[in-house]
C-alpha cells in the first residue's frame, strides 16, 4: 500500500466512515486504515493518518502533505 497521498486523491475518496472527531476514514483494508484529518485536528494529527495493524494493535504514523 502507498503512503504517500495528495489531498486531492484522499477527498475524491468516499468516506467509509466518520470519527467523532471529524476525520475521515477513507481506505481500509485487513492491515491499513488512511484517515483524512479534520482541519481542526491537523495541528495535532497532521494532513492524514495510516494505521498499520501489527500484533492485534493499530499503530497510527501522522503524515503531512
Amino acid at each position: 500500500m502507498k503512503v504517500s497521498y495528495t489531498r486531492s486523491e484522499l477527498n475524491s475518496l468516499q468516506t467509509i466512515e466518520q470519527a467523532w472527531d471529524g476525520d475521515e476514514l477513507k481506505i481500509w483494508t485487513d492491515d491499513k486504515k488512511v484517515w483524512l484529518t479534520h482541519r481542526e485536528n491537523r495541528a495535532y494529527n497532521g494532513d492524514y493518518t495510516i494505521e498499520t495493524l501489527v500484533d492485534g494493535r493499530w499503530i497510527q504514523e501522522n503524515y503531512y502533505f
